[in-house]
């Protein structure tokens, strides 16, 4: 029962209960009295009759109704007090429940969530305080998340700028001291700075788009696109230069006339980051790559499979993340800045999907793309 509801009921009973019972008491009284001592009031009646009583009916009567009013009083007193707890005690429990609540959360208990049964105005307002602490929980949780990774990005970008520079420091103080006496070995020396002043270059440029992307920054241009075209098409274009790499490129099915909503540049992208990472990390002196898309309950699926070492079960959620390499040492800084498939995942969410990595079972990683498909008709 609501509140409002037992409010209702007891301002009604408030007045009734206390009625009837003084009614019923008074009737009870004026029975008894009337059997007890009828031969008196027949006598108190003669005499008021004859002026001779001392003590008037009328006074009787009077006192008679001043007790009943003191009576009813009582009763409303009694009466109120038993409703008031009645009512209030169905609110004090749930103010309670709420009290304690914002007591743990004000406490950092943020897991705390309220439990509360009852079908009443409170069952509303605590459901609101459990999303409340959950939505809390959940931007404190964000907060903490950025902050990690805002402080792994420092490292990486400062671990990740040393090496290249320090090559670059190194090689100069050569030129400078001599120590590369032949015109052949000073070229091979600004080759070298050349190299590593590219892979700092290439390194900024990602870190900016990266940066660029995170706060949302970057423009779009997204077009109605024929997804098995496009990965021919890519594939077709940048099959040489991968196979030059040792990554042999296959595509094992491609849907018909299926199409989404993309940036055609991000969408290229995010193909190349994929079997870049593959090409890179691979363990042997040619690998393999197959490609695969298929169309599924209003998705569009693509699947990048190569047979290289996969990733340790512990660390495929940590794949996406800026600066994350399989190498927990970081010693090998030529496999790339780190950023690959950070970017790609934060492209792959402005297309409205997501992107995920599973290991096979024998052997090497799949990575899955899902972006949601458009009509067939233009």
């Amino acid at each position: 029962m609501t509140i409002k509801k037992r409010l209702f009921i007891s301002n009604i009973l408030m007045v009734i209960i206390p009625a009837i019972v003084s009614a019923m008491v008074a009737a009870i009284c004026l029975v008894i009295f009337y059997l007890m001592f009828n031969d008196v009031v027949m006598e108190w009646i003669q005499a008021e009759r004859e002026m001779k009583g001392t003590l008037s009916i009328q006074a009787y009567e009077g006192l008679l109704v001043g007790l009943s009013v003191i009576g009813f009083t009582v009763l409303m007193v009694l009466t109120n007090r038993f409703l008031s707890k009645f009512v209030f005690k169905r609110i004090e429990h749930p103010l309670a429940v709420l009290s304690d609540g914002v007591h743990q959360i004000s406490a950092g208990n943020l897991e705390h969530r309220i439990v509360y049964s009852e079908s009443d105005e409170f069952r509303q307002i605590c459901d609101d305080f459990n999303h409340m602490a959950a939505h809390l929980q959940a931007s404190i949780e964000e907060v903490q998340k950025n902050e990690r990774n805002r402080k792994e990005l420092l490292s990486g970008i400062s671990h990740d700028l040393r090496s290249p520079l320090t090559s670059i420091k190194a090689f100069v103080e050569g030129l400078q001291d001599g120590v590369a006496a032949t015109p052949e070995a000073r070229r091979a020396y600004l080759e070298v700075v050349r190299k590593k002043t590219d892979d700092i270059i290439s390194m900024v440029s990602q870190l900016f788009l990266y940066s660029k992307m995170d706060m949302g920054n970057y423009p779009l241009s997204p077009e109605r696109l024929d997804i098995g075209k496009e990965l021919s098409d890519f594939a077709a274009a940048s099959r040489e230069e991968y196979s030059a790499n040792g990554l042999a490129i296959e595509i094992t099915e491609l849907p018909a006339g299926r199409y989404i909503y993309a940036d055609p540049m991000q969408l290229r992208s995010v193909f190349s980051n994929i079997l870049s990472n593959s090409a890179k990390y691979k363990n042997k002196a040619m690998a393999a790559a197959a490609i695969s898309c298929e169309s599924q309950d209003g998705m569009i699926r693509m699947r990048f499979e190569d047979d290289g070492p996969g990733v340790p079960g512990d660390t495929l959620p940590k794949l996406f993340e800026a600066f994350f390499r399989g190498d927990p040492s970081r010693n090998n800084p030529n496999q790339g800045s780190g950023l690959g498939l950070a970017i790609t995942q934060k492209a792959v969410e402005r297309m409205n999907g997501r992107i995920y990595a599973q290991n096979i079972a024998q052997g090497g990683l799949r990575i899955i793309v899902e972006i949601p498909a458009m009509e067939d008709t233009p």
